[in-house]
């Protein structure tokens, strides 16, 4: 047998535990005959299952023959892609339409003295032809950030919601990006969107699936599902190494491995895009027994009341932290981040 678990990263696994209620919200209310909206941010720290869920919907959306999807690169001109990908992916079904774009090879150049000067208009004509024939277009973009290339299609998309094209968009992005992008002067409407924040795995779920794969027992399985703290590129991470040791336990030699590849494939780059402020807030909370008081905390750096919500709000926003509102505690919500940031602060 292969092994199941994955160690890519942003690819969907062979082997995942699904988030079925964001999941079936999603594609129920893109489905539905009045869509409450047309868009929807899922934010998470690295290694959450953010690409994996956006995946998972844009394939069930796929196997409806009303449903055309195209995936769209933030690094590229987004909007020469989008017309490229609907000539494309429609076979050329509908009317002819003059535009010239070119990308990766896809070249298409119809009647040289007849151009556009804005290629939006050729993406109007092919999506109202497309809602003739009651077809939707799902537009994916993983990972946004604030850049030209996706303003000047988020702008596009506002333009379409104007005119009522079928277009829906699921993006997927940490949440720095996303905010850099809403509070840009053009794209404050993407404040509206709503947001699909994902918090941890089902912990039941990933001891069930380690129980299957291992043969081990139900009490076996959910200690080894404790160690990931339901970070889903934990549990693919974990399951990986013991599947590879051919052993049904964790031993010392694996939790090495696991905790290596957490902070080589994602720690290392959370703390990199962490401002300086907010690592010494990390670096402080490191300090103290988990479900530590925001109080203590922020009196051991001698931070203000405000300052000091504004990083933990980021903080939890980005997935790194977790609170407990009722009684101002704190704790890490990626497994071991905590043992990686008193390493960081030595």
């Amino acid at each position: 047998m292969n092994n199941p678990f994955s160690l890519d990263f942003g690819t969907e696994p062979n082997l995942y535990i699904p988030r079925t209620e964001e999941q079936n919200k999603i594609i129920n209310t893109f489905n539905s005959e009045i869509p409450s909206t047309h868009m929807y941010l899922l934010l998470g720290a690295r290694g959450s299952g953010k690409t994996v869920l956006m995946t998972a919907v844009s394939h069930r959306l796929a196997e409806d023959k009303k449903w055309l999807h195209i995936d769209l690169n933030v690094e590229t001109d987004m909007l020469n892609s989008l017309a490229a990908n609907l000539y494309k992916k429609t076979q050329g079904k509908f009317p002819k339409v003059k535009f010239d774009v070119s990308i990766k090879g896809v070249s298409i150049a119809l009647d040289k003295d007849e151009k556009y000067s804005d290629i939006q208009l050729d993406i109007d004509s092919m999506l109202k032809t497309l809602a003739k024939h009651d077809i939707k277009v799902l537009i994916t973009i993983d990972e946004v950030i604030n850049s030209k290339n996706v303003r000047e299609f988020t702008t596009y998309y506002q333009h379409c919601l104007r005119e009522k094209l079928p277009v829906f968009v699921l993006m997927t992005g940490l949440y720095k990006n996303v905010r850099a992008l809403q509070n840009n002067r053009s794209q404050t409407f993407l404040k509206r969107a709503p947001k699909v924040s994902l918090s941890a795995l089902n912990m039941r779920r990933m001891a069930k699936q380690y129980e299957e794969i291992f043969g081990i027992g139900e009490a076996e399985s959910f200690e080894m599902a404790k160690l990931t703290d339901g970070y889903s590129y934990g549990f693919q991470i974990l399951g990986y190494y013991l599947f590879e040791s051919k052993k049904k336990t964790v031993d010392d030699k694996i939790l090495f491995e696991y905790k290596t590849s957490l902070e080589e494939s994602s720690y290392e780059k959370i703390w990199e895009e962490l401002s300086p402020a907010e690592q010494k807030v990390s670096g402080a909370i490191s300090g103290f027994e988990d479900n530590v008081s925001v109080k203590t905390v922020r009196e051991s750096i001698q931070m203000d009341s405000n300052n000091f919500s504004s990083y933990q709000s980021t903080l939890e926003n980005s997935g790194i932290l977790k609170s407990d509102g009722a009684y101002g505690r704190l704790c890490f919500a990626l497994p071991f981040f905590k043992e990686f940031v008193q390493h960081q602060t030595i």
